[in-house]
């Protein structure tokens, strides 16, 4: 009976207020988000087909932020399948009177992009960022940024969540903490509804690109810069390996080779994966085939702006000698340096070794989890069903966090 009422009142009520002092609002400045004002309100927008209708306001609000892509082909990362079906919302911050079907980009004070867990179309309130990278989760400028993910974890505290988790890129200055405490406020008379930590890791960002892959290669380790020219020449020499700049394959062609590859995952998440390519702006799907016209690996991406992210791989399982995944990134990164890209990004992280030469990123984790039983059971599940690499997850479980109340 609690999650049916609690999804209800989520679907119910369309709006969040967080009431305080007056509006003090300043001169808007053209092409800059305004900063955080002090009377704000988290405005609540559910479901795939409604946040996507905001999907070319958040671009250009992105760009505004300082963060420029960050919110391109939106539609591929909403229908991202997970352990459990998930229900996205987007938060957005602005004064109480926003055009919520319109809103304008200078009173918009930053955006919030996070998924609720469900099981059977009932939420459980568990919500949790989608984007391990951080870069799309939350859009505001640099120095507002830890206060609107405060406020949105209060706003859905406030709305009866368990447990949140959220990933965002860092903002400016050293008082995240504090900001973010400044947001989550206290609870009604005072009264203490849950608890919450937060913390800054360095990931690896991106890989910069030059103009030639020799050039690109000159900047990386020489380990990994050996790696990738051997086994691309002895991939060529003793299996005939070439290139296929774009993959037309049938669904069931990709889904017979995925059985044939290394850590397969099920038909219906390589089915998606394939398959959601087509919805992107600038899709990638390239491939590399042996003499005998067997796929070898399978790799799909996508481009934006001056930048191309590795989505997904798939490599041909026995033959590992030949390190299929470096020969595919090899001729990746010298197909995207010729089509003029100047950034790689690996979405989820890779655990290649090129990645000590990716430019590293600040993130900050945030954890909010309710003084309830039914938060210490979904802290529990989540340890069980979320992937053992997923560095977020590891908060519910970690030592020597700084937890504080709210």
């Amino acid at each position: 009976m609690r999650f049916v009422w609690f999804g209800a009142q989520l679907n119910a009520t369309r709006e969040q207020a967080l009431p305080d002092a007056p509006p003090k609002r300043g001169p808007k400045v053209l092409h800059s988000a305004p900063p955080i004002s002090k009377n704000r309100t988290v405005h609540f927008v559910t479901g795939q087909d409604a946040v996507l209708r905001y999907s070319a306001k958040l671009v250009e609000f992105s760009e505004c932020c300082g963060q420029t892509g960050s919110m391109h082909d939106l539609a591929y990362f909403l229908s991202k399948p997970g352990a459990l079906p998930r229900l996205p919302y987007l938060l957005l911050v602005g004064p109480a009177d926003l055009d919520i079907e319109n809103p304008d980009r200078d009173d918009l004070q930053g955006a919030v992009l996070i998924f609720e867990q469900q099981i059977a179309g009932v939420g459980l309130g568990a919500f949790a960022t989608n984007d391990r990278s951080g870069r799309s989760s939350l859009v505001a400028r640099a120095e507002d940024r830890a206060q609107v993910a405060g406020l949105a974890c209060r706003a859905l505290l406030d709305r009866g969540a368990h447990v949140v988790l959220m990933s965002f890129r860092t903002g400016d200055g050293d008082g995240q903490a504090r900001a973010i405490e400044h947001a989550l406020g206290s609870g009604a008379n005072g009264k203490t509804l849950a608890r919450w930590a937060q913390r800054e890791r360095t990931i690896p960002g991106y890989l910069p690109l030059s103009d030639t892959l020799d050039a690109t290669l000159a900047g990386m380790g020489a380990h990994t810069r050996r790696n990738l020219r051997y086994y691309r020449r002895r991939a060529e020499a003793e299996l005939g390996c070439v290139l296929i700049p774009r993959v037309d394959a049938s669904t069931n062609e990709v889904l017979a080779f995925s059985r044939e590859c290394m850590y397969p995952v099920s038909a219906a998440v390589t089915a998606w994966r394939y398959n959601s390519l087509k919805g992107l702006d600038r899709p990638i799907c390239m491939g590399i085939k042996d003499r005998n016209g067997r796929w070898l690996s399978i790799l799909g991406g996508r481009r934006y702006l001056d930048r191309t992210e590795i989505l997904w791989q798939l490599n041909r399982d026995g033959l590992a000698n030949y390190s299929l995944g470096t020969v595919m990134r090899s001729y990746f990164i010298e197909h995207e340096i010729a089509l003029g890209a100047r950034r790689m990004y690996t979405e989820g992280g890779t655990p290649h070794s090129m990645k000590f030469s990716f430019v590293p990123e600040t993130l900050n984790d945030l954890v909010l989890m309710r003084r309830t039983m039914a938060a210490k059971a979904m802290q529990r599940i989540a340890s069980l069903m979320i992937a053992k690499d997923n560095e977020l997850s590891h908060m519910l479980s970690a030592e020597g966090l700084e937890w504080q109340h709210c």
